[in-house]
């Protein structure tokens, strides 16, 4: 057991905390087991926490000469982990026999060189006349492309024939006006980058064809290319697995949190600085059943400024234990999270905090909501400020600010939508 907080060589810890359990060398490959307390409180050792956990691991082909003396390492690296909220492997359910898979990839789409691109392509699903469960979902990334695809989602449209097969920059004039109100809308998938394979419980399916399944969907595909590559080609996209055995539950998709918005505010120089989005009881009272719905997963989601993420529940006027949170969000490695035990969320409140602040909730039944988020208009913010004569020095009055960003009682406003986005009472 040692530690290091410099770049040196890691020295005793005073405190022994780890727990050889068993070891083995085969044909080249060492394998080592060890336990110990998630939190020792030793000040030398991180707690192993629910969200992301960073494991650095380094080795030398050679053996220690003594437990005092050893070599510098010859290889090293790092990778980010999920270890409390995965679905572990042996209690995935086994894929059903009349299993069937649909691929909705992009088609050979020339990368444009510049930093960031958001790409959309509209399909038809495969028609189904009984409504079948999707069942697993997995990203299929093209190879070589790894480094530039950075989100993918799925949406559920009502598109007209003409609106299928078209493939453009999402925000060009080309966007047909189908597509441009489905985009953002209800989503049916999430994936990001250093996310896997989705597989969900047993017990629940997402829905497509028949009466109340999806028919015809938008992918929206983020393209990262800081490096303004050109002549890349993409056929990057997700799989669908799906059966006619339907499941108990059909899964909706809540989607939380701040609009995306170019008012969100994030001042220079600051040690931490907290960007909240509501999700308010004037939409989930108006838009949930009177028993809630039963939450089973999320997908926690910030750019490159978030370090953490949290969605709080509130319930008569309370908060409660919070519904998912990642203190150590890695914005390379975005994973589904499961609960250990479904979360009940009834007619009421949500938050969110921190940075791009969208949170994808997995839930069961499904209801028409898709969008229950807030967001400041540049006026509302330009008035609190010039209301206190501080419009013009924005830099220089961080209090303000926060009471801006941070304070419900000052009315965000509330974006409440289902399909296409279409309004909802709120």
């Amino acid at each position: 057991d040692r530690f290091a907080t410099s770049y040196s060589t890691p020295a005793l810890d005073s405190s022994q905390d780890y727990t050889l359990v068993g070891g083995e060398e085969t044909n080249g490959t060492t394998i080592l087991k060890f336990k110990r307390k998630y939190n020792t409180t030793d000040s030398k050792d991180l707690p192993i926490e629910a969200g992301t956990s960073r494991l650095i691991w380094s080795y030398h082909s050679s053996d220690p000469v003594s437990n005092n003396t050893f070599t510098r390492h010859e290889k090293q690296g790092s990778r980010s982990l999920n270890v409390f909220d995965a679905i572990p492997e042996v209690d995935k359910p086994p894929m059903p026999n009349d299993t069937v898979t649909y691929n909705i990839h992009n088609a050979n789409v020339t990368i444009p060189p510049r930093d960031t691109t958001y790409w959309c392509t509209s399909f038809k699903l495969p028609v189904i006349n009984d409504t079948a469960h999707v069942i697993k979902i997995s990203p299929y990334i093209q190879k070589g492309n790894e480094g530039l695809v950075h989100h993918i989602l799925i949406y559920d449209c009502t598109l007209g024939d003409d609106d299928i097969g078209h493939s453009h920059d999402c925000d060009s004039r080309n966007m047909p006006q189908g597509l441009q109100y489905c985009r953002a809308a209800t989503t049916l998938a999430a994936w990001a980058i250093g996310g896997e394979d989705v597989t969900f419980p047993s017990h629940v399916g997402l829905p497509i064809g028949g009466t109340i399944g999806s028919k015809t969907v938008l992918m929206e595909i983020h393209y990262d290319n800081p490096n303004l590559r050109s002549g890349i080609q993409d056929s990057s996209g997700m799989t669908f697995y799906y059966t006619y055995q339907r499941r108990t539950y059909d899964i909706g998709v809540l989607e939380i949190g701040r609009v995306v918005a170019g008012v969100m505010i994030l001042p220079e120089k600051q040690a931490k600085w907290e960007v909240p989005g509501y999700c308010s009881k004037s939409c989930t009272q108006n838009n949930l059943p009177a028993n809630g719905i039963n939450v089973f997963s999320a997908l926690l989601h910030t750019h490159l400024a978030g370090r953490a993420i949290t969605v709080k529940q509130f319930r008569n006027g309370a908060e409660t234990s919070p519904l998912a949170s990642n203190p150590h969000y890695d914005f390379n490695y975005q994973e589904l999270t499961y609960f250990k035990s479904v979360r009940k969320v009834l007619p009421g409140g949500i938050a969110t905090k921190n940075e791009m602040c969208l949170a994808y909730l997995f839930y069961y039944p499904k209801q028409p909501l898709a969008l229950c988020m807030s967001y400041h208009t540049r006026e509302s913010q330009k008035n609190i400020l010039a209301g206190q004569g501080k419009e013009k020095k924005v830099g220089s009055n961080l209090k303000e600010l926060i009471n801006v960003e941070n304070n419900v009682n000052l009315n965000p406003m509330q974006y409440c939508a289902g399909k296409n986005h279409q309004l909802l009472q709120s």
